[in-house]
């Protein structure tokens, strides 16, 4: 090998043997070539998807009599309520996985928020709620533009002094290129993934908080404006309020009530 090497490179070659080794070498270069790109075609990389919970052994699962006291606990507890202590960036992010591991056909996953954090960054969010309204006012009733300063004024008065994080809402109407489901099943989705947000929530010691669906601000809510500040670049995206989350003001209890699950259901 080192041999021919040596002849190929010292020149002394005949017309007929360069010809050879160019077209030898062009055949080989090709084949490595067409090797590499069956190879990635055959074997894509997986590091773009994240790895698969494992399944998780019953001796780790609470028993049904904790997960049903865990799930009769869940409250939903009004800004007033809460002591403006704020949760950690970790406690905040373990309630974001909770809520990522919702039902979802077809694996859409059409859930999406944003994270509004700490009193500054809320007195943002409710001052672009307030230009969105004056900047639009001449297309919204007298009464709606004063039943939304009313509720304004309650939200300034509470959500930036006593709330620790405002999660937005999303839902993608069409998450997956190749997929769009009926609507109400992506609705559905985002609606088990806030419950688990909540039932997570609720797991954490002092930890409250409740689902604003933001009627209050409807016309902003389903506005383009609204989209945009949230990344959904689809008219038919949707925003679906937010949770508005923060510690409960010590000594504070609520007491939730049921009527019986039996008349509710029928058996056959």
């Amino acid at each position: 090998m080192f041999e021919f090497l040596e002849y190929l490179a010292s020149g002394k070659m005949t017309d007929g043997e360069g010809e050879l080794a160019y077209n030898l070498t062009v055949i080989y270069g090709m084949s490595v070539l067409s090797m590499v790109v069956l190879y990635k075609v055959l074997y894509p990389p997986q590091h773009s998807s994240p790895p698969p919970c494992p399944m998780v052994s019953s001796e780790s699962l609470p028993s049904p009599q904790s997960t049903l006291a865990l799930i009769k606990s869940r409250r939903s507890i009004m800004p007033k309520d809460l002591s403006g202590e704020s949760l950690t960036r970790e406690e905040v992010e373990l309630v974001l996985e909770a809520a990522n591991w919702a039902p979802t056909h077809h694996k859409t996953e059409p859930w999406r928020y944003t994270v509004v954090e700490g009193s500054d960054a809320i007195n943002d969010y409710l001052d672009m709620m307030e230009t969105w309204y004056s900047d639009n006012k001449e297309d919204i009733s007298e009464a709606d533009y004063d039943k939304f300063l009313m509720k304004l004024s309650g939200a300034r008065s509470t959500w930036p002094q006593n709330v620790s994080h405002v999660v937005v809402i999303g839902m993608a109407r069409q998450a997956l290129p190749d997929k769009k489901l009926p609507e109400w099943e992506e609705i559905c989705a985002v609606a088990s993934s806030v419950q688990n947000l909540h039932l997570a929530l609720t797991s954490i010691e002092g930890a409250g908080g409740f689902w604003s669906s933001h009627t209050w601000c409807r016309m902003f809510r389903d506005s383009q404006d609204m989209r945009d500040y949230l990344g959904l670049k689809d008219a038919e995206d949707r925003v679906l309020g937010a949770f508005v989350i923060g510690k409960v003001q010590e000594g504070k209890t609520f007491k939730g009530k049921r009527r019986d699950w039996m008349e509710k259901v029928t058996w056959k």
